[in-house]
């Protein structure tokens, strides 16, 4: 908890000094975090496994998509069929480098360092990572 609320602090900080992104001062990596901990209590639906991950209710494993830009995803139609968003209630919070944006459809969905995150439909038990380098645009985000 006491990471969260310095991430968050210094997230303000970075805000306030024209950092334009939290994604250059962190990377793409969750580094630091622990198995099994907890983002945050229950403001982001996001924990991590074997240094990757996953949703906090099932432990699935959550991805993200090179052709995403930062809050804009690009997987529609079929390929949000076979990759299905990791959606957020509209007055969801942001914790961290832990936010949501609005999709074209209207829903919301949880993006980490501002990169939409999905599950894939050929994960099928926890710990499952069949979707890592599916055709080298598709990643499990690492957390250590």
């Amino acid at each position: 908890m006491k990471r969260i609320m310095m991430l968050s602090a210094l997230s303000g900080v970075l805000a306030l000094t024209g950092c334009s992104t939290m994604d250059k001062v962190f990377g793409t990596n969750m580094s630091g975090m622990n198995d099994n901990q907890m983002v945050s209590s229950s403001a982001v639906p996001v924990t991590s496994r074997n240094d990757m991950l996953v949703d906090s209710t099932n432990y699935m494993t959550l991805y993200t998509f090179d052709k995403d830009t930062a809050n804009k995803s690009n997987c529609t139609g079929d390929c949000l069929a076979a990759w299905p968003a990791l959606t957020a209630p509209n007055n969801a919070k942001s914790v961290g480098q832990f936010s949501t944006f609005q999709r074209d459809d209207g829903t919301y969905q949880w993006a980490a360092n501002n990169m939409p995150l999905y599950f894939f439909v050929k994960d099928t038990k926890a710990g499952d990572a069949n979707g890592d380098n599916v055709k080298g645009v598709w990643h499990i985000v690492p957390t250590q």
